[in-house]
């Protein structure tokens, strides 16, 4: 098969492990370079295994490949606001599906390393989104949200304060999956937790805060905090390069976005990905 005879609403029946399944050409497509692209896109399609029926067979996990189709399907209509979310599975099944999804080569897809994509105005993203600075022009809350979308497992961030001016605010956190921006103050969000870094030394549940005087005064710039969201106990945790840990109990069974806000002009934070 050629590409001059595929079109991308050609419908696509399948036979994985036994389970029939059918979509369009266009779903499997979506991701360059991966597996199911090569197979289905038509650049090269060589002959597939077929049951007694003629419908092309590949010996997968169903379970495992109908989370990686509906996944897909989500991906046609997902907005930055609204980014599909990414597969869940049994947790004593998670490494053998991370090992498939590797397979089909979607992990940068699927488990892609964190970075920023959504932010008020006033911040600026650089370096592939991750570093994010805000505006030289004038002290205002502006917050940026990270890509990914976490619900399951232990999950850690590690953030560097490479312009904290005066040490005096720097919000990191998390923010509950699908809250629509209203304004700036998004500490203020229901679903917001985290600390506010520097002189104030705030924590902030559910968009509310309190003052913890054991935080004040002991990061400045330069430092890199680490923040450990563990979804399965509903618990994160800030880890300081003092050898201090903060802990804040959260939401239960919901799905958490990496929230920052810069406070100072040209205030300044990177991702660093491990």
């Amino acid at each position: 098969m050629n590409a001059g005879e595929v079109r991308n609403d050609d419908i696509i029946h399948l036979n994985v492990g036994g389970k029939k399944l059918i979509t369009e050409r266009s779903t499997l497509c979506q991701v360059e370079d991966s597996f199911l692209a090569s197979r289905f896109s038509g650049r090269w399609e060589g002959p597939h295994k077929r049951d007694d029926d003629g419908t092309a067979f590949f010996d997968y996990n169903p379970q495992f490949f109908v989370a990686i189709l509906n996944y897909l399907r989500a991906k046609k209509f997902a907005t930055i606001e609204n980014p599909a979310l990414p597969p869940k599975v049994l947790g004593d099944q998670l490494d053998d599906f991370e090992t498939f999804v590797q397979y089909l080569g979607l992990s940068d897809e699927i488990f892609p390393r964190e970075k920023f994509n959504q932010h008020s105005p006033g911040v600026t993203l650089g370096e592939d989104a991750r570093v994010a600075v805000h505006d030289p022009d004038k002290a205002e809350h502006r917050y940026v949200l990270g890509q990914n979308i976490y619900r399951e497992k232990t999950h850690s961030f590690r953030l560097e304060l490479e312009m904290f001016k005066d040490h005096f605010w720097m919000f990191v956190g998390i923010l509950k999956k699908g809250v629509v921006p209203p304004n700036n103050k998004s500490r203020r969000w229901p679903g917001s937790y985290g600390w506010a870094l520097g002189q104030r030394g705030q924590v902030w549940k559910d968009g509310s805060p309190t003052i913890d005087n054991a935080l004040k005064d002991v990061t400045k710039q330069g430092d890199t905090v680490k923040l450990v969201l563990d979804c399965d106990a509903a618990k994160l945790s800030l880890h300081l390069i003092t050898g201090q840990h903060f802990h804040i109990e959260i939401l239960k069974s919901q799905t958490w976005r990496l929230h920052v806000i810069l406070l100072n002009p040209s205030d300044r934070l990177r991702i660093i990905n491990e």
